[in-house]
């Protein structure tokens, strides 16, 4: 047992009434057993609350405490010190305690109220998932050995969770703490437990809670702002491999969509016009394309380079290009930009495509290249000599799994490209 210390002057740690209501409540509580093991008389108690109450000073009490066998001699219970009742004016933390013994919820709920933490229970399986997946949780104090329950089903459904758990369990054995640490508990305190441990571990599980918490939201920080620069799936994909994308060379189907005579509709418009009038363009046709799987690769001007098949795979990529070009032209449909009716040029191909970084230094650029880009965005001018909308080369028709509105228009000679290539038209 180790000797503990209730200073000499208590009032300089009862600061705060909430501190002296603890401490009076840690003392009247006791019943004569514990005062007895403690090495107090019930005639000191009146003695101390009076000086708790009204900040007298005491002289020294010196009292043996069974429960905290793993202190030093040295190591002061301030009876009065409790510094986690949030003066600060933070959000209380809430701690989850799942047991299936209603006396050793009690006696968890007291303890971990008077250290200034609200508190849940679950006292069976069923309810401690529950209030796992409905309920703002930030540790689980957990039983594993409880007879009525699966304790190390609800330690790994919580962890699952996010959740931190620390475990307190009878079952004081190593393999059994190995086991819980190997199933991603954060700590392990064995019953009976030490207040001022409980105290420090949970303090602790709290501490790199908030840590993690920090962590992640700086990631998400990171993909948001990183998203609007690239394809957020790109964005993931570079935060996961820090900052290292493999090229690579797969199937893509490519649309390339181009505003219809944008030039002359700008060049009469004030440039702040000018902007609202693509950003909202660009937010009306984004969301389809979008919908339907493309990623949109880079803008140019006016113009959209949108890749389907690549970062993500999609096996339907072809049908999809397609109906996203649908989408696009009836979303464009009896509808004006910044006051402006906008009309839309779209060339949709697939082939073989390299997919990576491009750049030098601190600058790169995640884009695709391969003779299916060029096509499409010959595809998207070609509209303008065949008076359509959407045209569509045939390596992309031959890779449909499903039929819809279009029309052949025969083979046309391409520039750069050796053999004529077979184009569709999209009705819409």
């Amino acid at each position: 047992m180790s000797a503990i210390k209730v200073g000499h002057r208590v009032a300089k740690t009862i600061s705060r009434r909430h501190r002296q209501r603890v401490a009076i409540h840690q003392l009247c509580v006791l019943d004569d057993h514990t005062l007895k093991d403690v090495g107090l008389r019930r005639g000191q108690i009146p003695v101390l609350v009076e000086a708790l109450s009204n900040g007298t000073a005491l002289p020294p009490v010196t009292i043996t405490h069974p429960a905290d066998n793993s202190l030093t001699a040295q190591d002061t219970w301030q009876v009065a010190a409790n510094d986690n009742d949030l003066e600060s004016g933070g959000v209380r933390s809430r701690i989850l305690i799942v047991d299936d013994e209603p006396f050793d919820i009690d006696l968890l709920k007291r303890e971990l109220e008077l250290l200034g933490h609200d508190t849940i229970s679950a006292a069976n399986r069923q309810q401690a998932f529950e209030l796992i997946d409905t309920q703002r949780c930030d540790v689980m104090l957990l039983d594993v050995g409880m007879s009525k329950m699966d304790g190390y089903a609800v330690l790994e459904y919580g962890r699952s969770s996010h959740l931190p758990v620390i475990v307190i369990s009878a079952l004081d054995d190593l393999d059994n703490a190995a086991r819980c640490i190997e199933l991603g508990a954060e700590d392990y305190l064995p019953k009976p437990f030490s207040s001022i441990l409980l105290k420090a571990r949970i303090n602790a599980t709290l501490e790199k809670k908030r840590l993690r918490d920090e962590v992640t939201q700086q990631l998400a920080f990171i993909r948001e702002i990183f998203g609007k620069y690239v394809p957020e799936s790109v964005a993931e994909a570079i935060v996961a491999s820090k900052g290292t994308l493999k090229p690579t060379q797969t199937t893509a189907t490519i649309l390339y969509a181009d505003i219809e005579a944008f030039t002359s509709i700008a060049e009469g418009m004030a440039p702040e016009r000018v902007m609202q009038m693509l950003n909202e363009y660009f937010v009306a046709v984004i969301e389809p394309i979008t919908r339907y799987g493309g990623i949109v690769n880079q803008f140019q001007g006016d113009a959209m380079l949108v890749t389907f098949n690549v970062p993500l795979e999609d096996p339907y990529h072809a049908d999809n290009a397609i109906k996203a070009a649908l989408e696009v032209q009836k979303v464009l449909k009896g509808r004006t930009f910044a006051g402006v009716s906008l009309r839309t040029r779209i060339g949709i191909n697939t082939g073989e495509v390299i997919a990576g970084n491009v750049g030098s230094g601190d600058r790169i650029n995640y884009t695709v290249h391969g003779d299916a880009v060029n096509l499409a965005a010959r595809l998207e001018q070609l509209n303008k000599d065949y008076g359509t909308r959407v045209l569509i080369a045939g390596t992309t028709v031959a890779a449909l799994k499903s039929t819809h509105p279009i029309d052949p228009l025969g083979e046309v000679e391409i520039r750069g490209k050796n053999a004529p290539v077979q184009i569709f038209r999209l009705v819409a």
